[in-house]
């Protein structure tokens, strides 16, 4: 049995050759929250710019889980540093591979309620901007994010988005 061999690591992955025929990424895992604005009554979510598909993205507030790190307090400072807000409650949707034919990344997502006056980026090491979005007009946006879409469907699914019939893709 061969192990793996390290190709590349880098700061947020590692790439492996095992069985000396799969090339796969290792990464951390990662956490996803679809935010409900109790104050505001709206759907916060990100336009990230992603230079991977150079592109300008709606997501859901997401990032990794540092080391030791539990998922809710992961939820909780990505929720902070993104978008400004504090959370009031959080729902377990479920987990996914994105990719599992080349990576071990897995990724948990959660439903959020939270609260603060107002949205304000508190990570300047991202490129992102957050918006307050009424669940109809978040349905009108073009979605390409699979973890977004995913927990969308979830919340929908488990009746934690109430007026979610208002629109269509």
């Amino acid at each position: 049995m061969n192990s793996p061999k390290t190709l590349f690591k880098g700061k947020f992955l590692q790439v492996e050759l095992i069985r000396g025929k799969y090339e796969i990424v290792r990464r951390p895992p990662a956490v996803g929250a679809l935010i409900y604005w109790c104050s505001q009554q709206k759907i916060v979510l990100v336009k990230h710019k992603r230079p991977g598909v150079e592109e300008c993205i709606w997501e859901i507030v997401a990032g990794i889980v540092e080391q030791n790190e539990e998922l809710v307090s992961a939820v909780e400072r990505e929720v902070m540093e993104e978008v400004g807000l504090t959370v009031k409650s959080i729902v377990f949707l479920g987990s996914f591979y994105p990719t599992p034919g080349y990576s071990d990344e897995v990724i948990y997502l959660f439903f959020v309620e939270a609260d603060n006056s107002e949205l304000k980026k508190n990570d300047t090491s991202e490129e992102l901007e957050p918006f307050a979005l009424k669940i109809e007009d978040v349905w009108k946006l073009e979605h390409k994010d699979m973890k977004t879409l995913l927990s969308l469907y979830l919340s929908k699914d488990k009746g934690l988005l109430k007026t979610m019939n208002s629109g269509s893709f």
